[in-house]
């Protein structure tokens, strides 16, 4: 929804408005619970500086915070969670209005640890007390959400109102309470999740290690000398319902684990280094519209492009938490220390001269990635050269 379609609206349960910025800070904070705590299916706003029955603006420059006062209340009022709030600021027609945005998110329900009190009107937030928005009304200030509603709170907040796949996508969220068991000999071990512990996931190895295939050695796809390295299968399970499973890499005797990392391929030309293409996942074209036969990359062909290889992880998704529980008593940096080498990479006849990517990076969850690919191979050849 775009934010001045909300001006042709009426108050509900995501949407409330103010003619001014709050005179009482506790006021607001008694907006932001119930707002954060309403059942509403996408994110919650507050406009300040409208009046949508007259249909007209106000002046809102009184009492008006800016985006860091704003964090500064959340984070002073003792939320046993600060909710997600930012300010977004419109100029309509030459007006100004201000929208608290209040992103939606699965961890309701919100509520104080401590009373917060609302001087002008000589009453208090109580602190432990979870307050909601039903319609276009808040919960009072003395009165609090029905059970029921607070029920349907925690069982959104623990997952239970979803599939047993998406319940797990949250939990390793919570990567710090996961437990692992392991057998002392590093050849299997399941992880489970201790508030439920029909979560786990877990991989075997054989008995027999000698009838191991070779090319299941994780040597043959990361190259750094590690030895006793294995790549295997890591299945993730509810109860003994396998979820899903995925490739897992065993290194040096489990002193840390790996799980196979994004692997995209960036082609230069050896004599401009702004003459880059990436290709994301199974994109048919680069980041600049070429297919890989335009590109001419083969080195035996004639062509002049290379071609490298980058893995990387991105910061805050399942895999990324995941291997947080993997390796959480592992002493191994697995985003600062140059631990992994590509074989194919550096070996290719066409990339000598050249400094090829040797680690694993992470990427933000919003960054570009093409860009961010480029920057760091540009980044390698300086610092190598």
């Amino acid at each position: 929804m775009e934010l001045l379609d909300l001006l042709n609206l009426t108050e509900n349960d995501f949407l409330d408005f103010k003619q001014e910025w709050y005179k009482d800070t506790g006021c607001l904070i008694l907006d932001v619970l119930c707002m954060a705590n309403s059942d509403a299916k996408s994110d919650r706003y507050i406009v300040i500086g409208y009046n949508e029955a007259e249909k007209i603006f106000s002046d809102i420059s009184s009492n008006r915070l800016n985006q860091d006062n704003l964090c500064n209340l959340l984070s002073t009022s003792n939320f046993n969670r600060i909710p997600q709030v930012y300010i977004k600021t419109l100029n309509v027609a030459g007006k100004i209005i201000d929208i608290l945005v209040i992103k939606k998110t699965n961890y309701r329900p919100y509520f104080l640890l401590k009373d917060k009190q609302i001087k002008t009107k000589h009453q208090i937030i109580r602190a432990g007390v979870i307050y909601t928005r039903n319609g276009s009304v808040n919960t009072p200030v003395d009165q609090s959400a029905t059970e029921a509603q607070i029920a349907e709170m925690w069982r959104e907040r623990f997952g239970l109102l979803l599939s047993p796949r998406e319940r797990l996508e949250i939990y390793v969220q919570d990567y710090g309470n996961w437990s692992c068991n392991y057998d002392g000999e590093w050849k299997s071990c399941v992880w489970h999740y201790i508030p439920f512990p029909e979560f786990t996931f877990e991989y075997t190895l054989p008995d027999n290690m000698s009838d191991y295939n070779p090319r299941h050695h994780a040597n043959a796809i990361f190259a750094n000398s590690i030895g006793n390295s294995y790549e295997t299968s890591l299945r993730y399970k509810y109860h003994t319902t396998t979820l899903k499973s995925e490739s897992l890499y065993i290194c040096d005797k489990a002193r840390y684990y790996l799980l196979h990392p994004h692997t995209d391929w960036l082609y230069y030309d050896p004599e401009n280094y702004d003459d880059l293409h990436v290709f994301i996942g199974n994109a048919r074209k680069s980041d600049r519209g070429k297919s890989i036969d335009e590109i001419d990359f083969s080195a035996k062909q004639g062509g002049k492009h290379r071609q490298v290889t980058f893995f990387y992880n991105i910061k805050n998704s399942f895999e990324y938490y995941v291997q947080k529980i993997l390796n959480q008593n592992s002493s191994y940096n697995l985003y600062n220390n140059y631990l992994f080498s590509y074989i194919g990479a550096s070996n290719y006849e066409e990339n000598k001269g050249i400094t090829c990517p040797e680690k694993i990076y992470l990427i933000e969850p919003n960054e570009n990635i093409a860009k961010r690919l480029k920057t760091e191979f540009k980044n390698l050849q300086k610092f190598y050269s």
